[in-house]
C-alpha cells in the first residue's frame, strides 16, 4: 500500500532584515574591487589591505586550482576574517574564515559556501568543515590555502599537518577571483590588515581523496523541491498548506541530497531573502521552501521519522501540519526532531 505523502516545509537560513553592505570610505586599492568593502583609516602598506567591514577582491585574477598565502596580524576582539577564493561574483563564492573570541587569539577556523549572498555556516559544523584551534594560536598567524578540484587544505603557521582539510568543497569548481572579507562583532574599532598575499597557479599533485560518511540506511536523499517563497517576518511554519504552495512544490525539481543526507536550499533554491549583490551580514530576510518525498510501505506500519534543520521546520502530512520546530542559528545536524503518530 502506499502512504500518505508528507511535505517538508523549512525557512530558509532566515535572519532578520539588515541593511545593504556599505560603500568603501577610503580611496580604491590598485587592483582591488571595494564597492563592498569599509577600508580601515590610515594608508596601508605595501601589499596590504587595511580593511575594516565587508569584501574587498581582486577581479583580475582568476584561480580554480591553486595555492593562496598571506599572513593576518593578532586580532582584536570579536573579528572575523575570512579569504573568499573562486569567486563568481560578489555574493557567490567560497570562504575559509577565522574567529577571534578573545584579544589576541585566533580560535576557530571554518569553511562555507556561499548562494546569492547568503551563508551557509549552520549546515556544515564539526570535523573537515569546522575546527577549534590551540589555545596556543596567539599572534599574527601565516595561512596557506591548498585548492584542488572538489578539496582543500588550509595549513597555519608553516605547520606540516593541515589545520583544517575540507572533504568536499560544496561549489561547484571554476575559476574564479580572490578576496578577503571580515567584520567585527561586539568592538566597532575591530579591522584587520592582510598583508603578503601569494598567490600560486595550479597544484602540483592533486589533494588526495578524503572519505565521505557513508550515507544511514534509512536516509531519504531524494526530495521534489519548489522555488523560494515569500515568508512572514517569522521562522515559523504555516499551519496549514495553501493551493499556491501546492503548486509550488508540483511545478518544482528533484534534488539529491548529500552523502550525510542533507538538502542544502540554500544551493538548491537559492538566498531566502532573494539574490543579493553581496553578503548581508546578519542577513536580508526570509523565505521558505517546500520539500516534498513520497514514501511506499508493502503493509500498514507505524514507523519514526526523525529530521535535523536549522531555523524553522514543519512537517505535513496529507496537507494537515503534524509537527513545527524552531532551532534559529542551529547546527545540523545537532538538532533533531521527532515525528510520530
Amino acid at each position: 500500500m502506499r502512504t500518505p505523502v508528507p511535505t517538508l516545509l523549512l525557512a530558509l537560513l532566515p535572519y532578520a532584515a539588515a541593511p545593504q553592505q556599505a560603500r568603501a570610505q577610503a580611496p580604491r586599492l590598485a587592483g582591488w574591487n571595494t564597492d563592498f568593502a569599509t577600508l580601515a583609516e590610515g594608508a596601508p602598506a605595501r601589499n596590504e589591505l587595511r580593511l575594516a567591514r565587508g569584501l574587498a577582491y581582486l577581479p583580475e585574477l582568476s584561480l580554480r586550482d591553486g595555492v593562496v598565502e598571506f599572513d593576518l596580524p593578532s586580532p582584536t576582539r570579536g573579528l572575523f576574517v575570512g579569504v573568499a577564493f573562486r569567486m563568481q561574483s560578489a555574493s557567490d563564492y567560497e570562504i575559509v574564515y577565522f574567529r577571534a573570541p578573545d584579544e589576541g587569539r585566533w580560535g576557530e577556523i571554518q569553511y562555507q559556501g556561499v548562494w546569492q549572498g547568503e551563508t551557509t555556516w549552520q549546515l556544515y559544523p564539526g570535523e573537515g568543515y569546522q575546527a577549534r584551534l590551540p589555545e596556543e594560536t596567539r599572534g599574527p598567524l601565516h595561512v596557506r590555502l591548498v585548492v584542488s578540484g572538489r578539496r582543500a587544505d588550509v595549513y597555519l603557521n608553516g605547520a606540516a599537518e593541515p589545520a583544517l582539510r575540507i572533504p568536499e568543497l560544496k561549489r561547484t569548481p571554476a575559476p574564479g577571483a580572490v578576496g578577503f572579507w571580515t567584520v567585527s562583532v561586539g568592538n566597532p574599532q575591530g579591522m584587520t590588515a592582510v598583508s603578503g598575499l601569494r598567490v600560486q597557479q595550479g597544484v602540483a599533485t592533486p589533494l588526495p581523496r578524503v572519505p565521505l560518511p557513508a550515507t544511514p540506511r534509512g536516509q531519504l536523499v531524494r526530495w521534489r523541491v519548489s522555488g523560494r517563497l515569500p515568508a512572514p517576518d517569522s521562522i515559523a511554519p504555516p499551519r496549514e498548506l495553501t493551493p499556491e504552495m501546492a503548486r509550488a512544490v508540483e511545478d518544482g525539481y528533484v534534488v539529491e541530497a548529500e552523502g550525510s543526507g542533507l538538502v542544502n536550499l540554500t544551493r538548491a533554491v537559492g538566498n531566502p531573502a532573494g539574490a543579493q549583490r553581496s553578503n548581508v551580514f546578519g542577513g536580508a530576510g526570509w523565505g521558505l521552501a517546500l520539500a516534498r518525498v513520497v514514501l511506499v510501505s508493502d503493509r500498514a506500519q507505524v514507523k519514526r521519522l526523525r529530521l535535523g534543520y536549522s531555523e524553522g521546520a514543519g512537517v505535513f502530512l496529507n496537507g494537515a501540519r503534524v509537527f513545527a520546530g524552531s532551532n534559529a542559528y542551529g547546527r545540523v545536524p545537532g538538532a533533531l526532531g521527532e515525528v510520530r503518530p
